[in-house]
């Protein structure tokens, strides 16, 4: 008898929030199989409410910015259509227009992906992590560590960027997952947490999704603020009773 062949897993795009900051600096384009011989970047569109092809939203490089497995894409938006006060020409025009509705859409591997989201107001501030909040795990639980942040942050940095140091300083062996809403982190650890005090560590380079790192915003005055720094927060593991 044969076995039926398996679905393929559809295009997903990142980041999948409903609602996203006006500067969004970048999506992900993640394909179920290595796509980068099929790719068009003419099959990728960013439409308006109207169903209308938003004109050049996009930073066109001289190469695409594959991961090594050729699965995952990084699409830029133009940062002249980002930043503040680069004129009046047309092409330095908003592309993402506060309080409208867009649709990102892609067509590759024989299947069309869609995601359609709403434009808030930019975030122009510096990611700061005393604005986090932990929800610990019960010590000896192989519960996931929760971090809830202050806007929607950078999947794929999130991932690379952010890990544990158990109480001897050692890393904490964590698979990190960002919520669909990118507000929020699971970090599930391969062992069972150990009691006494943890430390959440993210590194100078994560990012929010509109470039903002740790002690930087991406579109600052010049000589205002520092470079870019790493965060800390202690947390400590709960009580399996608590």
């Amino acid at each position: 008898m044969p076995i039926p062949a398996s679905p393929e897993l559809p295009i997903r795009v990142s980041p999948q929030a409903e609602v996203l900051p006006a500067n969004t600096l970048r999506f992900y384009l993640r394909f179920p199989r290595p796509a980068e011989a099929h790719f068009d970047r003419d099959h990728l569109w960013l439409l308006d409410g109207e169903e209308q092809v938003v004109r050049d939203p996009f930073l066109v490089l001289p190469y695409e910015l594959w991961s090594v497995d050729g699965r995952r894409l990084t699409v830029l938006m133009e940062p002249g259509r980002i930043k503040r006060g680069l004129g009046a020409d047309p092409s330095h025009e908003p592309a993402l227009v506060v309080g409208r509705t867009y649709s990102l859409v892609v067509t590759a591997l024989g299947q069309t992906a869609r995601h359609t989201f709403h434009v808030g107001d930019p975030v122009l501030e510096a990611v700061d992590e005393t604005h986090w909040r932990l929800v610990p795990p019960a010590a000896g639980s192989l519960d996931p560590l929760v971090v809830h942040f202050d806007r929607v942050m950078d999947a794929a940095l999130c991932e690379d960027e952010i890990g544990v140091l158990a109480p001897s300083g050692e890393v904490v062996g964590t698979r990190v997952s960002l919520a669909p809403g990118g507000t929020a982190a699971r970090l599930m650890p391969s062992h069972p947490w150990r009691a006494g005090k943890h430390r959440l560590v993210a590194s100078e380079r994560l990012e929010d999704v509109c470039g903002n790192r740790l002690g930087e915003a991406l579109d600052h005055d010049l000589g205002a603020g520092g470079p870019p720094r790493a965060g800390l927060i202690d947390f400590t593991p709960r009580g399996l009773s608590g």
